[in-house]
């Protein structure tokens, strides 16, 4: 590789790491990869920052300018919420709408927030994610090398949004992505400044089947999470966009395709703006690390 500042996206899986590597200057993904940990990333950063010494040792040539992490929305509070024109501190408000929302003092999660829309006067749509400060503090803090300690944390959906957004797919209508990875499935309905839903379907009553019958039943428990979201959310679309480890099983896709009614499926593996990869190995691994890229994006844009 050259000189060329990359910068690396990582999404904190169960057992595993999935990394891309982003050139801003050629607007394009260089590489994927998916490394195996062994154990929980996030609960042993020992692991964590051993595995992704190991990758980047073997990408020695590889100039990396930032570090950034994605990490499950379900293991963090995401809610979009109005913010009256009253409430002249933004942050005090949600520090008070998360106090409700938690058992625990609110001294104890990292929050931050992103304003999708709105203005002082009218009141604010603001998007608020909070996260145990003992999880984030053993990123922060836990690494011995804090030259590859991610400084930039934030959660699945935004990572998502962004990849849809800076590729160019994310505008004013709604669309509904599902994340399938083998660990459970994310559904996450969005628009350029509206995320309208964010459900998930877990994969643990699947242990033991027979793959046709744990895709038919994962594929059914989605299907009934878009039913619902439609009633509940009024988060209708008429095609689906498709990522994660899953998305790569045709028997899995063609089960989805026919609990969703045969409405179409694209895969994201291409995108109008954004250069992706073109040897085999990490041209395999795009669909299982859009989180990855979604969040390489994100530094970049900083």
């Amino acid at each position: 590789m050259d000189d060329t500042k990359l910068h690396l996206g990582i999404e904190a899986g169960e057992v595993l790491l999935k990394v891309a590597l982003y050139d801003p200057t050629e607007k394009k993904v260089v590489k994927t990869a998916i490394l195996n940990t062994e154990t929980n990333p996030l609960d042993d950063v020992s692991s964590f920052e051993t595995a992704l010494q190991n990758w980047l040792a073997e990408n020695e040539g590889a100039q990396i300018d930032t570090v950034s992490l994605t990490v499950s929305s379900f293991r963090a509070i995401v809610r979009q919420l109005f913010v009256p024109p009253e409430a002249k501190n933004v942050r005090e408000y949600l520090q008070w709408y998360l106090g409700n929302l938690v058992n625990a003092d609110v001294d104890e999660y990292v929050m931050d927030f992103v304003e999708l829309g709105g203005s002082a006067d009218l009141g604010r749509t603001i998007l608020m994610i909070a996260m145990r400060k003992a999880w984030v503090n053993s990123i922060r803090k836990g690494f011995r090398n804090q030259q590859i300690a991610p400084k930039i944390l934030e959660v699945d959906a935004l990572s998502l949004m962004n990849l849809l957004e800076e590729a160019g797919m994310l505008d004013n209508k709604i669309q509904c992505v599902i994340k399938a990875d083998v660990t459970g499935v994310m559904l996450l309905w969005a628009s350029k400044d509206d995320l309208r839903a964010l459900r998930c379907c877990s994969t643990l009553n699947l242990a033991g089947k027979e793959r046709e019958e744990a895709y038919a039943l994962l594929s059914g428990n989605i299907a009934k999470q878009v039913e619902d979201a439609a009633l509940a959310n009024d988060a209708t679309v008429e095609k689906y966009l498709l990522c994660g480890e899953l998305a790569t099983d045709l028997l899995f896709v063609e089960n989805l395709r026919k609990a969703l009614g045969d409405k179409p499926i694209s895969q994201m593996d291409s995108f109008p703006e954004i250069r992706l990869p073109v040897d085999e190995e990490s041209a395999s691994h795009v669909l299982s690390c859009a989180g990855a890229i979604g969040v390489a994006l994100r530094s970049a844009k900083q």
